[in-house]
């Protein structure tokens, strides 16, 4: 569907700005490849971000290790 309408993909992710720049593209014949071209990147850089987000989420510790403050301060470790 990117490469039929690129705008389309741009207005689903909620851009507006960028699929109005990609339906004028889209409207001059010669630069619908690009636009097409630009959609499909687009797309592929959501998913990946997608991908990373939903990867560093799992990926977190259960307990934060620093989120405890030190036992004893620095000066009474020094007497």
């Amino acid at each position: 569907m990117d490469k039929i309408f690129p705008c389309a993909k741009f207005f689903a992710d909620g851009r507006t700005g960028a699929g109005l720049v990609a339906l004028l593209m889209q409207a001059t014949i010669v630069l619908w490849p690009l636009a097409a071209r630009w959609a499909a990147q687009a797309h592929e850089r959501l998913r990946i971000e997608r991908l990373l987000d939903e990867l560093s989420e799992s990926n977190l510790p259960a307990v934060d290790p620093y989120a405890s403050a030190p036992r004893k301060k620095f000066r009474q470790l020094a007497l």
